[in-house]
């Protein structure tokens, strides 16, 4: 994860936190399929590298990891939404669509752990 945010920092000319949470974002992009196809084991991949991350960072690089990352989700929502959509309501259809896809994951797996 540091040299993808060294890279990003190279890449774009920018400060560490941008660039901490460019790679951060861009690990989320990169595993997306991972994300959908493995589950749990891509999302522990990208816990791990994010809390390596934040140990080399600090509380404060945290706060700043977290930040960017709010600030650049939003951006990309209100850039999905459009000039006459609202970001806001799109934020709460895909969070509820993505609590809907993990209840009924965890509704298969116990279905297939009970027999």
């Amino acid at each position: 994860m540091l040299k993808e945010s060294e890279k990003a920092r190279a890449d774009f000319n920018v400060d560490t936190a941008l660039a901490d949470g460019v790679a951060v974002v861009r690990m989320f992009l990169a595993d997306r399929l991972g994300l959908f196809l493995q589950g749990e084991e891509a999302m522990d991949r990208i816990d791990d590298a994010v809390r390596k991350l934040i140990e080399v960072r600090g509380p404060v690089g945290t706060a700043d990891v977290l930040t960017v990352l709010a600030s650049q989700v939003a951006s990309l929502l209100a850039a999905s939404a459009g000039p006459d959509g609202d970001p806001e309501a799109l934020f709460d259809t895909v969070i509820r669509a993505q609590i809907d896809m993990v209840r009924r994951m965890n509704a298969i797996e116990k279905e297939r752990a009970d027999g």
